[in-house]
């Protein structure tokens, strides 16, 4: 273990000591069974304790789960003959996790509070889809190391930041100094230094075992047709290839020159703007063309981009659209603003559902994964929570390879300061309205927040489920009687996974405290994922 994670893991043993006023000797992780599926849905409420002399039994069997679940991730970590410093580095990071744990199951009466159940279930599932996580990758051989490289590192990433999400509510039970010691280890921008250069090592190990594969062919063809000795120089144009894919460098967002764009077929066309198929810098692009723009201060546009553009930054990730920038065409007789962003193939997630109505579940749970991930890669940001606003099937774009990407809010002001305002049809009324909220129907000026938002992936992931139109045929005034005020929610399919059925009911739930975080739901659905996938290999 490295000396400042040393430190910090018995710096918060001592101060977890301090606190329950008792001294103690480092314990043994003690084995248990593994608890996940028996407490999926169960009430999460604590009694008081004088009340019910028997309450830490709850709680603790998610402690007695995580533990367990800790030592089965060591020894997959032991046993790891790839992603070596991946498996390591998490190996340290649930050590350092693993101390206030510790001191949860021997200290129960003194460290109490009512959110610690529901922090300990959400750790459980955690820890189990780290544990898969290792179980998975820890042995590959050299090809599927490198064609995995990339879906390797992102699994990592999402792990780790849950982690942080636990460190986070565990801190709670710490003192100032030692709480700031925790979380240290999970600083969002720590995990990502320390992350990407894992990453590397990894891949530089893996592009080792590739060049001894690359000798082992061109000697074992040494005799053989000339043609098939080309093979051997072949492979280090495709490793550079697949390396290059696997650490994409993401442009920055900038202004782009209108000789730089070249416009291909039209996409689609609405009421503002007209969605072209392009070419930038000769990689495919989409250009969204606003159509009589309000905007005539060229000046205002630009510095609202430019602030828009800093703040994006920090939302780059495979499940984000990725935007190129603005063009201002000022040949015209009045500016004509465009905006360049990722072209996605296939289109809106409501696009494929409708032409797609065949899609197997485990294409469509991944779907839901890749939404998820967007999602809290937005309210998962360290300085502050940023929320898209308008989530819904259409702000959702799909690849070649079902890659699902969030959209519609990177450059929203800029594109709010270019678009005309259009009288909007009952039916378009109708369409925004099944992804608000009980609460924001009944008062629009409800506050909007991450619940609030919840509501609205929970639609979207009926709409997965169900490949069906939400409230299809529903009037403003039936889904606002409905919703708002009846409470009203579409039935699922019964083919649909119980688990993924229990998820977006919660995410549909008229109370919004009862609905889950966007870590919980990333948690949830990975879970579901991991299972579809273990019996897929096993059957």
């Amino acid at each position: 273990m490295h000396g400042t994670e040393r430190r910090n893991k018995s710096c918060i043993a001592q101060c977890i000591q301090n606190r329950t006023g008792r001294s103690q000797g480092r314990r043994g992780l003690e084995k248990s069974g593994n608890n996940s599926q028996r407490y999926r849905g169960k009430s999460t409420h604590v009694a008081p304790a004088q009340s019910n002399p028997g309450f830490h039994s709850y709680p603790m069997e998610f402690v007695e789960g995580i533990l367990s679940v800790a030592q089965t991730v060591y020894a997959l970590c032991e046993q790891a003959s790839c992603n070596k410093k991946q498996c390591t580095r998490l190996r340290r990071r649930i050590e350092i996790l693993m101390v206030p744990v510790q001191m949860i199951k021997k200290y129960p009466e003194r460290l109490q509070s009512k959110e610690l159940p529901q922090i300990l279930k959400e750790m459980q599932l955690t820890m189990e889809n780290a544990k898969y996580w290792v179980f998975k990758y820890r042995h590959l051989g050299w090809w599927k190391k490198l064609l995995l490289a990339n879906s390797i590192k992102e699994e990592f990433e999402l792990v780790n930041e849950r982690m942080g999400d636990a460190a986070e509510g565990l801190a709670l039970l710490l003192q100032a100094e030692q709480r700031e010691k925790l979380l240290g280890v999970f600083k969002e921008k720590l995990l990502k230094r320390q992350n990407d250069k894992d990453a590397e090592e990894d891949l530089q190990e893996i592009q080792k075992y590739f060049e001894s594969g690359i000798d082992q062919i061109t000697d074992a063809v040494d005799n053989i047709h000339q043609d098939v000795k080309l093979m051997g120089s072949r492979l280090q144009e495709i490793m550079a290839m697949l390396t290059k894919t696997m650490t994409p460098q993401r442009p920055d967002i900038t202004e782009i020159k209108k000789e730089d764009l070249m416009v291909g077929d039209p996409l689609m066309e609405t009421d503002t703007s007209i969605l072209y198929k392009g070419e930038y810098h000769k990689a495919t692009v989409a250009i969204k063309c606003f159509k009589d723009s309000i905007a005539i201060d060229t000046h205002m546009v630009r510095k609202t981009f430019e602030e828009e553009a800093q703040t994006m930054k920090k939302f780059s990730g495979p499940h984000i659209l990725c935007m190129y920038g603005i063009c201002i065409d000022m040949e015209s007789e009045r500016p004509v603003f465009s905006i360049v962003m990722e072209y996605c193939e296939k289109g809106t997630l409501r696009s494929v559902l409708e032409k797609e109505p065949e899609l197997p579940w485990e294409t469509r749970m991944c779907m839901s994964l890749d939404a998820a991930r967007a999602l809290y890669r937005l309210h998962q940001t360290e300085v502050k929570p940023f929320m898209h606003g308008c989530i819904s099937s259409t702000k959702f774009l799909v690849d070649a390879r079902y890659c699902v990407k969030l959209a519609g809010f990177e450059l929203s002001k800029t594109e709010s300061s270019l678009k005309r305002v259009t009288p909007e049809s009952r039916q378009k009324q109708a369409n925004s309205l099944v992804y608000l909220s009980p609460q924001r129907l009944s008062d629009i000026n409800h506050k909007y927040d991450k619940a609030t938002e919840i509501y609205s992936f929970g639609i979207v992931l009926w709409e997965i489920a169900t490949r069906e139109t939400p409230l299809k045929g529903f009037t403003p005034e039936m889904i606002l009687e409905k919703v708002g005020l009846e409470k009203y929610q579409e039935p699922l399919p019964s083919d649909c996974p119980s688990d993924l059925q229990e998820l977006i009911d919660q995410c549909r739930a008229y109370d919004p405290t009862q609905r889950p975080s966007a870590g919980v739901i990333v948690d949830t659905l990975a879970s579901i994922v991991n299972k579809m996938y273990r019996e897929e290999t096993t059957s």
